[in-house]
């Protein structure tokens, strides 16, 4: 028996790929978008840049700030200073109300005072206004007197009597005054050291001036108080 071979080439696995190229056709330049010249907008996220001379002015005038502050608190400090270093005050003098410095008074209204006794006599029409005595709390001696009144003319007039201890000679003071008024008299006689009468008067116009009656009251002995 006859055996028959076929021969058969081996199959060829290999296949071919065929690879297509495809070309995107340019598009027209005239139909394209136009293309803007700005930059770029910096994203969300980006930080923003401080110029160079806003920090410098920042500075300068915080700079600026700081002298001014050290000049007025120098001045103020020199101000307190000064105030610190006022020199004590004359013992032989009085305050406001006529007490003597360094010593404690009483200051209280007195109509029987030899001052205003005096004055209610030389003006006997004349309302006082007010009568008041200042007084040592220390030695009960009256210190200063002082009596205002006023006349239905309308003079007004205010004599004070002072004694401070330990004060020089009190100079006198006499102003020349027209027959009427408007004139205002101003009158201090001295006594004892440190003592002394002060009368001022204030006259209307066409108002005749009492001129005896303040000398009266500024010479007389009755007014002066005792050293």
């Amino acid at each position: 028996m006859t055996r028959l071979r076929i021969g058969r080439s081996a199959p060829d696995w290999t296949q071919s790929v065929v690879i297509r190229s495809y070309e995107q056709p340019l598009a027209d330049p005239e139909s394209a978008p136009p293309v803007s010249s700005a930059p770029p907008a910096a994203p969300a996220g980006q930080p923003r840049v401080v110029p160079a001379w806003l920090v410098a002015a920042a500075l300068l005038l915080a700079c600026v700030a700081a002298v001014m502050a050290a000049l007025w608190w120098q001045h103020r400090s020199r101000v307190i200073e000064i105030t610190h270093r006022v020199p004590s005050y004359n013992t032989a003098g009085s305050d406001a109300a006529g007490c003597p410095n360094r010593t404690r008074c009483q200051v209280r209204m007195d109509l029987g005072q030899p001052l205003t006794g005096l004055a209610r006599r030389l003006f006997p029409e004349a309302t006082v206004l007010s009568s008041v005595a200042v007084t040592d709390t220390r030695t009960g001696r009256t210190v200063q007197t002082t009596v205002v009144l006023r006349d239905p003319s309308g003079i007004e007039v205010s004599a004070t009597a002072q004694c401070v201890p330990g004060a020089g000679p009190i100079p006198g003071r006499v102003e020349p005054l027209p027959r009427t008024g408007p004139a205002q008299a101003d009158f201090v006689v001295g006594g004892a050291p440190g003592c002394s009468v002060a009368v001022a008067a204030q006259i209307p116009r066409a108002v005749r001036v009492p001129l005896p009656q303040l000398q009266q009251l500024a010479v007389d002995r009755q007014s002066q108080l005792d050293p």
